[in-house]
């Protein structure tokens, strides 16, 4: 029945759509008055003229339009009033006139009203067919898109089923529809992340994760899925990653490659200028000691101070390169403390004239309020001397150095990743030198880079200056012009406050004053000739001595000695406990043991211990006996 129905409705729809010419359009009007004419006949001459009239003009109206309804109109009342009311004159009454008059209104107003009835179901049926044809358009767009798209799409349902998949699934998966269905769909997407990325959706209108599976093949699959609520049901779509982080892999291990062979190059480097540097610097310690031990066995002792004195010298100068290759890498420990940088200065003049050649001029330009800065002192100074020392090579020819301190202020909009907002005190050393191109400025902070020939330099001092600066929250700049000279710009944090009374250390305790010590001291460190030498200071002082080579035998020598009163101990130890960690568990079980760390290296702090004075302290490496007995006698003796 509805069959029927449909087909009909669908016969009517297109002879709705027929465009009928206009003469054919006011012929049909006139037949179709002729036809109610026809069937008014039939009835008596009593009857209501215009019966049947009203219904055929309305028809006219719906299917032929305004202007044959108008003739219709003209032509039914004439019809009507000469067949069914008596001959037309003009001696007819008024109200005859009126009443056919008022019939042809009231009619041409229904058949105006069926023309734009017509028109308007026209216009919808013309909608109709638009969106149908748009759904269907669309329809065959959503399939060629989830049967083509190489993206794995799929619809779940509230709870998560799932209710629909892509072909793309078997092709990238190679499971079946069924087996996806079945349970191997979770295998790329479990049922927790599902639900979390489900329980996102109420945050924002799209959930996006990344995830893990196996094909059937048993080949990795990485998905990014990126899922959306559509009417209580779920739309996901899966993109294939897995080539992408392959990729990201590979260009990982090329970064770490590219990384080693940095290293590589600038252990290269390092080998050339200062390989030099050490060899020259062992070549006197070496000389020394043989002259010493030749001297020795010739009873000449009168030169022995003189080979001593050249050894220290150059044991000074080598530990003081180690100390700037810690400093670039940021792993020597700094003493800061509150400095007068006018002070600092002022105080370094005569040694950086006596650093210049004569034809430079050197001018140093104070501030013109009094600053403090926090930092280490002593870094600072070789800071300082290390850009006086770079001018001066700049100016083979003469010119002028000046050394500027002053307070300056870092705003957000000055500010850079390694200078934050904040109060500094910049001190500028500038020189009138031959300067730097760009392609050297670039790389002037680089360890290891120099300009000067092999033998002349390590590259190390302006690498120096800036791990330097960055270790102690400031930063470092340089602006050059060839042939105008270069200028260099260190930060430091500017202090606020008074500077406190400089803390002069206790004059050392002559050892035929002071009272006899005693006491036993563990000593750990994994080389055995710093034991020998150190073990054999400490009895030289008086103290019974303990050593160990790691950290277990020293754990166990705690354990055996409860009369241990100072743990001396070097940071870097074997056996998988460091001089640190050793320090925490013995300070767990004797709460009130003495800790002396002997070290060549250590970061800001030591990791896993804090620094408190009169128990626990740092003495870097290489150090003199002098150092260690006055460290020890303040951590043992009695104040």
């Amino acid at each position: 029945m509805i069959s029927i129905f449909s087909r009909s409705l669908e016969r009517v729809r297109r002879l709705t759509r027929t465009q009928l010419s206009l003469p054919v359009r006011y012929a049909g009007a006139a037949v179709v008055v002729a036809l109610c004419c026809a069937l008014r006949v039939q009835l008596p001459f009593t009857e209501l003229p215009y019966l049947f009239f009203i219904p055929g003009l309305m028809f006219i109206g719906f299917w032929v339009g305004v202007g044959p309804s108008l003739l219709g109109c003209v032509l039914a009342v004439l019809a009507a009033h000469y067949f069914f009311i008596g001959e037309i004159g003009l001696q007819d009454p008024l109200h005859t006139w009126a009443s056919s008059a008022s019939f042809g209104l009231v009619t041409f107003g229904m058949a105006v009203v069926c023309a734009l009835f017509r028109k308007s179901l026209d216009a919808l049926s013309d909608i109709n067919e638009r969106l149908e044809h748009e759904v269907e358009r669309r329809t065959l767009e959503r399939d060629g898109i989830w049967n083509v798209s190489p993206d794995l799409i799929c619809a779940l349902s509230a709870s998560g089923d799932v209710l629909a998949m892509n072909p793309a699934w078997q092709t990238e998966t190679g499971h079946s529809d069924q087996a996806l269905k079945d349970g191997a769909f979770f295998s790329f997407i479990s049922p927790s992340q599902l639900s979390d990325a489900l329980r996102r959706l109420g945050e924002g209108p799209i959930a996006e994760l990344n995830t893990q599976g196996a094909r059937s093949n048993g080949l990795p699959l990485h998905l990014n899925w990126r899922i959306a609520r559509r009417q209580g049901h779920y739309f996901a779509v899966a993109r294939d990653i897995t080539l992408h982080k392959e990729r990201q892999e590979a260009f990982e291990q090329v970064r770490l490659q590219l990384q080693q062979s940095q290293k590589m190059e600038a252990v290269g480097q390092l080998t050339g200028g200062l390989a030099h540097d050490f060899n020259n610097l062992l070549t006197v310690i070496t000389s020394s000691l043989d002259m010493l031990e030749q001297r020795l066995a010739q009873g000449r002792h009168g030169d022995l101070q003189r080979y001593v004195g050249l050894a220290r010298n150059a044991s000074g100068r080598a530990a003081s390169l180690t100390h700037r290759l810690l400093a670039y890498a940021r792993r020597q420990t700094l003493a800061s403390t509150v400095v007068d940088p006018v002070s600092l200065v002022q105080d370094m003049k005569e040694l950086i004239s006596r650093t210049l050649t004569p034809r430079i001029e050197l001018e140093v330009l104070p501030p013109e309020q009094a600053v403090l800065c926090f930092c280490d002192a002593h870094q600072l100074e070789n800071a300082l001397l290390n850009l006086c020392i770079n001018a001066r090579d700049a100016m083979p020819q003469g010119g002028r150095l000046k050394i500027e301190v002053s307070q300056l202020r870092i705003e957000p909009a000055q500010a850079t990743a390694t200078l934050n907002v904040g109060d500094y005190v910049r001190f500028r050393v500038t020189d009138t030198g031959v300067g730097m191109p760009k392609s050297v400025l670039e790389r002037a902070f680089d360890p290891f880079f120099t300009t000067k020939p092999l033998g002349s330099g390590t590259g190390l001092g302006l690498s120096m200056v800036y791990g330097f600066a960055r270790q102690s929250s400031g930063d470092a700049q340089i602006e050059s012009t060839v042939g105008e000279g270069t200028t260099v710009n260190l930060f430091l944090p500017l202090h606020h406050g008074v500077q406190t009374a400089t803390e002069v250390a206790a004059p050392l305790i002559a050892e035929e004053a002071a009272p006899a010590p005693s006491g036993l001291i563990l000593l750990v460190d994994d080389e055995k000739a710093i034991r020998d030498l150190v073990g054999e200071t400490l009895e030289d002082m008086g103290y019974q001595v303990v050593k160990a080579a790691t950290a277990a035998d020293a754990l166990q020598q705690l354990e055996r000695l409860p009369e241990v009163g100072l743990l001396i101990t070097d940071i870097g130890l074997p056996g998988g406990m460091s001089g640190d960690e050793l320090a925490v568990a013995a300070l767990q079980a004797r709460p009130t043991l003495k800790v002396l760390f002997i070290s060549g290296f250590a970061e800001n702090s030591v990791p896993a211990i804090a620094f408190k004075s009169g128990q626990t302290e740092l003495l870097l490496k290489p150090f003199a006996v002098k150092q260690l007995k006055t460290m020890v006698r303040q951590l043992l003796v009695p104040r």
